[in-house]
């Protein structure tokens, strides 16, 4: 029943006239809901103002769900089938004690089935059925069109704060904005996430399978403030608003704890902000992961069994050249095996090893890093990159006195990892003796499975000429669709190649010779480019024709 109190209240508030007062009556008599159900499905008050008047009058808890930021770990704590069926969500978690906001929280039974559902003591909160059944929407559906209502409604929330950038960075909203953009990138498998200010605007971009999309369009008002919010959970400084910043925080999703990290610059227009998603305890990561031919798992296992020499990986940035390393390392990872890294930035925890991170402030470069790591009795050294010819000189040495070298190069092919090491000023004969191999690679986008279909190639590329007789007349390619964005692309995959360095390379690598040339006697020991493994990948419909001319030309 409604108290007297609670209408005389709502009355005074200008919430209730002659009608709403009638059917405020009709629904006393039915019982059926709670009042804060009735009023905000009624309109006659907000979600907000009722849960005001219902803590003002009430002695039973009472919770507005979106003025809270709820703990995801502890939502998921019940089956998503409990949740959508009784109209129910835990929203935090205090030692033995978990929070739960119920429609009916009287309902005794209900409470006691919880609590031995989660195993610890619940404490019943009143909240609107309408907003659990949002909420619920968001945490388990994973819904894309309802992410974005919802972050519609807490733009529109945030620019009705008027308080300094440094107080809203701390208030509900903007503290919502931020989580749920993040959360958003996240479920959409984004790399990176971009907050672009503009003239009148804010951007959000997130870069998904390696592309950049522009998601959401916000207020120029609130830049200030979502800046400081980052700036804050990075442990940035606030005050600082004329030279760049680079900082990192953690985010949990869904169980997995997500390195985020953080650069901030400023701009014509205001502060940019570019946030990076590291999947640190990537459990799946592993050589068979990465979309390696049979052929070249063959070569990679021989490789592995090597105690000595260098293996090194090529490509542009964003090639997936450090996700490649981390599976090479994990796969001979063992306890008899002394395993360290110097890198910039630590972008996986691998169990076993022992991870540097570079710290020029400090004089921890990659050199300075390599040369105390020799001094630490390695097995197998990876280096994040080679950069410069006094770490690719360590690296070298380390590769000749018995340690298994693993890095990375920017050249655009495999082969062209020679030279760029002659280029460094290292000897031929020292890169001739201690390169066991070079894996060029890049990444495509896979077709979405969800909007496949087939079509008939009329006509072979220019581009695959020489290996014409690989590229079927039947191949596959994405519609476009809601789940991957109309791209017709979901998730990407490795394209490879894999030069062993052999006796007639070595020769020619001791003579200086050209690119041309150790390309020739590279193909004639077997050798394919990468374009030969695209064509597989277009033959096995993983991939289209289009995707493989774009990465490889």
């Amino acid at each position: 029943m409604v108290s007297r109190q609670v209408t005389d209240i709502l009355k005074k508030e200008g919430f209730l006239n002659k009608d709403s007062l009638q059917r405020l009556k009709e629904y006393e008599k039915s019982r059926i809901g709670n009042v804060l159900d009735f009023c905000a499905d009624q309109n006659i008050a907000p979600v907000a103002n009722v849960v005001a008047l219902l803590r003002q009058t009430h002695q039973q808890p009472v919770v507005d769900l979106t003025q809270i930021e709820i703990d995801l770990v502890t939502a998921k704590r019940l089956p998503s089938s409990i949740c959508f069926e009784h109209t129910i969500i835990p929203f935090y978690e205090d030692g033995d004690k978990v929070y739960v906001a119920m429609a009916n929280p009287d309902n005794e039974d209900l409470v006691r089935f919880v609590e031995q559902k989660i195993g610890k003591s619940v404490e019943p909160y009143l909240a609107h059925q309408g907003t659990i059944k949002h909420i619920l929407q968001l945490t388990f559906n994973h819904s894309a069109e309802d992410s974005r209502a919802y972050i519609q409604e807490l733009i529109e929330r945030a620019k009705n704060v008027s308080h300094s950038p440094e107080v809203m960075a701390q208030q509900v909203p903007i503290i919502s904005l931020v989580n749920h953009l993040v959360l958003f990138a996240l479920r959409s498998k984004a790399s990176d996430m971009h907050i672009e200010p503009r003239s009148e605007n804010i951007l959000i971009r997130l870069r998904i399978d390696g592309q950049l999309h522009e998601l959401f369009n916000l207020p120029k008002e609130i830049l200030a403030s979502l800046v400081a919010r980052i700036k804050i959970l990075s442990r940035l400084r606030i005050d600082e608003h004329m030279r760049p910043q680079d900082g990192r925080f953690s985010f949990i999703e869904a169980g997995y704890r997500i390195a985020i990290r953080v650069s901030i610059i400023p701009t014509l227009y205001g502060q940019k902000v570019a946030l990076r998603f590291l999947d640190t305890d990537n459990e799946e990561l592993s050589v068979d992961s990465l979309g390696l031919h049979a052929s070249h798992r063959q070569q990679m296992k021989k490789l592995l069994g090597f105690s000595n020499g260098m293996i090194l990986v090529t490509g542009p940035t964003g090639s997936g050249k450090t996700t490649t390393l981390y599976a090479l390392l994990k796969a001979i990872a063992q306890n008899k095996v002394n395993i360290s890294t110097i890198e910039d930035p630590i972008e996986y925890h691998l169990p076993g090893a022992n991870q540097v991170q570079v710290n020029p402030q400090v004089g921890l470069s990659f050199a300075e890093g390599l040369r105390s790591l020799l001094r630490q009795d390695p097995d197998i050294i990876m280096v994040g990159e080679i950069r410069d010819r006094e770490t690719a000189m360590i690296a070298v040495n380390a590769a000749l006195t018995g340690h298994l070298v693993l890095s990375s190069l920017h050249t655009n092919n495999a082969v062209s990892a020679i030279p760029r090491l002659l280029d460094m000023g290292v000897e031929p004969y020292l890169v001739a003796s201690t390169v066991r191999a070079v894996i060029g690679q890049r990444l495509a986008r896979k077709i979405c499975p969800d909007c496949a279909r087939d079509i008939t190639l009329e006509a072979c590329p220019d581009i695959f000429s020489a290996e014409k007789n690989l590229l079927p007349k039947v191949v596959s390619t994405g519609q476009g669709c809601s789940a991957c964005l109309g791209t017709g692309y979901r998730g990407r995959i490795g394209i490879f190649e894999l030069l062993e360095v052999n006796d007639s390379l070595h020769d020619l690598i001791v003579k200086r010779a050209p690119v041309t040339a150790l390309t020739k006697a590279s193909v004639q020991k077997g050798f394919s480019p990468l374009a030969h493994d695209g064509l597989r990948k277009i033959a096995d419909r993983v991939t289209t024709v289009e995707e493989i001319i774009r990465i490889i030309k």
